[in-house]
Order: structure tokens, then sequence, then C-alpha cells
């Protein structure tokens, strides 16, 4: 598993500015964001209106405070406090501080954004006893919940920059249970498959790096477990996918998908030798396990021979 953030969010405030710039990139992405955490509707014009910022610094009744995420405009206030640690407790001062953060007559939200194991949900309905005089609404989020509405409005937008974003969430949050079968094969386990593995990861790599540099646009297939690879695009719609997917019937393998309306197919189908999952597969026999020149080689005389709709 690899995406762009892997080296650059390593810790909260990291996640707290990710997310911050996520929302501020799109208001359709905000729009869902907030509408999920806020536990109310928000419109996109709203959600456009908002302004973001990350661990502002404001003098509360016990010092400096410092929030993650504030959002805010004229007669509206949110705090978003994100933990990304199931067994990290807010500190005391925290809990001290957010009565002078939510003052004045404006409608005021606090969202706390929690892994689905964090430890500390009591904790919650304790700072809204806290804050039960101050006409607060709060409320606790997932991110689980929240990957998968990303995922859902990801579909219609072409932002490389969220899809990443939700990939490498998807790794940091999402639970990943090892069946019977793969518990079997790691304790018969063997250096040379898990080498061999790693190198058709960077036999798909290279040829991604042949596609780019002759002018195609590809895009990293990263999205969970299951598959290593990339997509090929060609304006804003996906073309054809290559690499590794535990549903193809063999190691390397590319095709299209025969149903998604964001995806260009031929304009008559070709046979294809196997299809799961409403794709149709081909295979990239062994000769092209190490050589990704092999793979451009192939890949380009398909779509040479066969024209898109």
């Amino acid at each position: 598993m690899s995406t762009i953030f892997d080296n650059l969010v390593t810790n909260e405030n990291d996640h707290t500015n990710l997310l911050r710039n996520i929302m501020e990139r799109n208001p359709k992405v905000a729009k869902v964001i907030l509408t999920y955490l806020l536990n109310r509707d928000v419109t996109e014009d709203e959600a456009r209106s908002f302004e973001f910022s990350t661990q502002p610094s404001f003098s509360g009744l016990n010092g400096r405070e410092i929030p993650d995420i504030l959002v805010e405009r004229d007669g509206f206030r949110c705090l978003i406090e994100a933990k990304v640690d199931p067994a990290l407790e807010l500190t005391d001062q925290q809990k001290r501080g957010y009565p002078a953060f939510f003052l004045g007559n404006r409608e005021h939200h606090l969202s706390f954004l929690v892994p689905n194991e964090w430890k500390h949900t009591a904790t919650v309905d304790q700072v809204r006893m806290l804050l039960s005089d101050n006409n607060v609404s709060v409320c606790t989020s997932y991110w689980r919940e929240l990957i998968k509405k990303l995922a859902a409005v990801s579909e219609s937008l072409n932002d490389e920059v969220l899809n990443e974003a939700i990939n490498f969430w998807k790794w940091r949050f999402e639970p990943n249970p090892m069946t019977a079968k793969e518990r079997e094969f790691l304790n018969t386990w063997s250096e040379e498959k898990y080498s061999a593995i790693r190198k058709l990861e960077k036999t798909i790599d290279k040829a991604r790096w042949l596609f780019n540099d002759r002018d195609f646009i590809t895009e990293p297939e990263r999205s969970d477990i299951h598959t290593y690879g990339f997509y090929i695009k060609r304006a804003g719609s996906y073309l054809l996918w290559i690499g590794i997917w535990t549903k193809s019937p063999t190691p390397l393998s590319f095709g299209f998908h025969t149903k998604a309306r964001n995806w260009l197919r031929p304009a008559s189908l070709p046979p294809a030798p196997s299809t799961a999952n409403d794709y149709h597969l081909w295979p990239l026999e062994s000769e092209t396990w190490e050589e990704p020149e092999k793979i451009f080689e192939k890949v380009k005389s398909f779509l040479d021979t066969y024209k898109t709709d």
C-alpha cells in the first residue's frame, strides 16, 4: 500500500491539516463532511461560506487554547476535535477550555472525530454536560463512516488528491481481518513468495512510469488490500486497469469495467478470457512479470486494436 501521504501525514496534527485541506478544496466535499460531523444538513452554498483553520490559538479561561479544526462564519462556530489514536484521551485543559470557546449568540457545534475503537467515548458525555449551559451541539463521528461518505462523493469528482487521501485513510483506519486460508499461508511462510509479490509490485510501478513518460495519463489504484495497480485515463474517464487483483485468475492482468459510467469501453466488447465484478480481464503472461516494457507493448497493442465509445 502506497499513497502520496504516507510520509507526509504521520501524527494527529497532520491528519487534521489534511482534513481541513480536503474541505477547503471543494465545497461538495466540505458539504458531505460537515453534514456528517454536525449531524445536520449542510448545503453546498453554506459549505462554501465557511472559513477553515487548524490549530488556531485563542485565550481561554485557563490560558492559551489550541483546537484542532475551527469552522467559522458570522453566527456560526464549529470545533472539530480529531483523534487518531484509540487510546488517547482528551486532556483536562481541553475539557475545561471548551466553555470559553463557545461564547456569544451563535450556532455552536463541537464534533469529535475518532477511531471506531476509541476508548474514551464516556468523555464526550462529560463534555456535553459541561457545555449544557452554552447551547452547544456535541456529536461523536467516526473515521470509517466518514471515509465511506468521502468515497461515495469522490465517484462524481475527478480529484486525485481526494482519492489519495481516501486510500490513505482507508489503510489507516479500516480493519483488515485475515481469513483462515491467509493465516494458513503465513504459517507456511516462504520468503520467495513474498519477494515475488514485491517484485511484481515494482514491475507495475515501472510500467506506470513508462505510460506516464509516453504521454498517457495514469492514476494509482491502492484502494484496499485486494489490489495493487493503476488506471489509464482519457479525458477524465477510465480506460484500462493494470495490476494485481485477488479476483483475477492470473498474477498480473489488465481490463476494463463493463458498466460504470465513468469508463470508456471498446465500441464492440471483445471476448475476455475471464471476468470478475463486472470487469473484463486479460492476462499479462509470465514474460511480462519482470518486463514493464512488455506490459506497455501488450496494453498499447490492445488500445490500438479496440476503439472506445
